[in-house]
């Protein structure tokens, strides 16, 4: 008799999604508590990620009349088009409750996936002192400091003590725990340092903050990009981040978890692109006519860029080639291809190091030799080993042909790959962008161009003039 072969283990994330839409399907909104009470908050959002609208919108009704905390914890985790599915099937009343429970910061970020209208109302209804801080940070810039920033921190002036310092963080119950990591010391409201919880514990209650605290507060303007505030945090293993004006005055903090929320948002920007399309993909993936929208642009960029390559290749075939161009056109795609990957990988590595400060201005200078040289070499590789195969079609003169071309196509690919993007960042534009269909179209010209400005000069050896 067979052994039956063991059950295959079912992922935590989809085992929880199963009981969720199970309980769901049977109606039982006690037994939906049950479970959404024994499981962390980014775990619940993502097991709904990509379930039917109505089991996300009964788990928040549900969760409302009992635990409206676990349901902000929730909401902060949710994917954005998970977002725009649930505010308009809550009352404003729901919100109301919700919001009551977020952070300064938590609320500016769901609010940015509302309508104006529905986020005016909601802010109207939130109590004064909330609604003020609010709006607030709603001053600033989308993708600053100042717009994810919260204003739960403890700062007290330079002549304060210990003691001061410990009765004022006890005082702050109802901000986040996870946020008080220091206590900041001001001169004038200026931050001047911080003292760490654990510096307060040890030293003597009457002992003035200014005696021991650090004055090596690495911090951020309130106008900085998101960007640089996580390079910030990266560089110097910084859980906590204070924000000033340019007068340093202390105006909030951004916190690690808010930095992590950065870093994935920057990279799916580039990651979209990268690709010529959009983040707003996210929100609206169910709309197609927006979608194509979304894409359109970059599509016809590289649809123009292409259209020059057909006329090139058409004027080739009937005025330098003529009843040669078929065997010529052969190494077209291979010529292509070899320049488009080594450009696209030139291009990718260098947005990459730019957005992440690892290349400086003096810097590029060296990268783009380098790269020209790594090119350079690349082409001989391929274009040694590709060219063995036109010698055995065309003769040696066609090696030389397709080994120049190789040559020529991948060093200047990698070359402008490099460029491009260093380019784009000195005149304010994502070097993200330089990696999708705009630097392919672009390589595949320049590409055509060197073959047939090669295949020209080499015409007599040919016999084809």
């Amino acid at each position: 008799m067979s052994e039956q072969a063991p059950a295959k283990p079912v992922h935590p994330i989809e085992a929880l999604r199963q009981a969720l839409t199970e309980a769901y399907g049977q109606s039982d909104r006690l037994g939906l508590l049950r479970i959404l009470a024994g499981h962390h908050p980014s775990d619940t959002a993502e097991a709904l990620f990509g379930t039917d609208p109505s089991l996300l919108i009964e788990v928040f009704r549900s969760l409302l009349l009992t635990d409206a905390v676990l349901c902000a914890d929730i909401l902060v985790e949710l994917d954005p088009a998970q977002i725009s599915q649930l505010y308009p099937n809550l009352t404003p009343k729901e919100w109301a409750w919700i919001f009551k429970e977020l952070s300064d910061d938590d609320a500016v970020f769901i609010l940015d996936y509302f309508p104006d209208g529905a986020r005016d109302h909601l802010v109207a209804r939130m109590p004064a002192e909330d609604k003020v801080e609010v709006l607030e940070l709603m001053t600033y810039p989308e993708g600053t400091a100042g717009r994810i920033m919260t204003s739960e921190f403890v700062a007290l002036e330079k002549g304060a003590t210990v003691e001061q310092a410990i009765a004022a963080v006890r005082n702050r119950r109802e901000f986040d725990q996870t946020n008080l990591f220091f206590v900041y010391v001001l001169d004038q409201g200026k931050l001047i340092g911080h003292v760490s919880l654990r510096q307060l514990l040890l030293n003597s209650p009457k002992i003035k903050l200014q005696d021991i605290m650090r004055t090596d507060t690495p911090h951020v303007l309130v106008d900085t990009d998101q960007e640089e505030v996580a390079d910030l945090v990266s560089r110097y293993d910084k859980v906590v981040v204070p924000v000033v004006d340019h007068q340093d005055r202390l105006l909030g903090i951004i916190t690690v978890d808010d930095v992590i929320d950065i870093i994935n948002e920057e990279s799916e920007e580039d990651l979209y692109k990268a690709i010529g399309s959009s983040d707003e993909e996210l929100v609206v993936k169910d709309r197609v006519r927006k979608i194509v929208q979304l894409r359109l642009p970059w599509i016809m960029a590289s649809f123009f860029g292409s259209l020059m390559v057909v006329f090139l290749l058409k004027f080739t075939e009937g005025g330098v080639l003529g009843a040669n161009a078929a065997f010529f056109f052969v190494f077209v795609p291979m010529i292509c291809a070899m320049g488009g990957n080594v450009g696209v990988q030139s291009s990718t590595i260098m947005a990459r190091n730019l957005s992440l400060s690892y290349v400086d201005w003096q810097e590029a200078r060296r990268a783009t030799l380098r790269e020209l040289k790594v090119g350079v070499s690349l082409g001989m590789i391929c274009g040694t080993l590709i060219g063995m195969v036109a010698w055995f079609w065309g003769g040696p003169v066609m090696l030389i042909i397709i080994l120049l071309a190789m040559v020529c196509t991948m060093g200047v690919a990698a070359t402008t790959g490099t460029l491009i993007p260093v380019a784009l960042k000195k005149f304010g534009i994502d070097p993200a962008i330089a990696t999708g269909p705009f630097v392919t179209s672009f390589n595949d010209l320049v590409a055509n161009c060197v073959y047939f400005s090669i295949i020209f000069i080499f015409r007599f050896q040919l016999g084809i003039v």
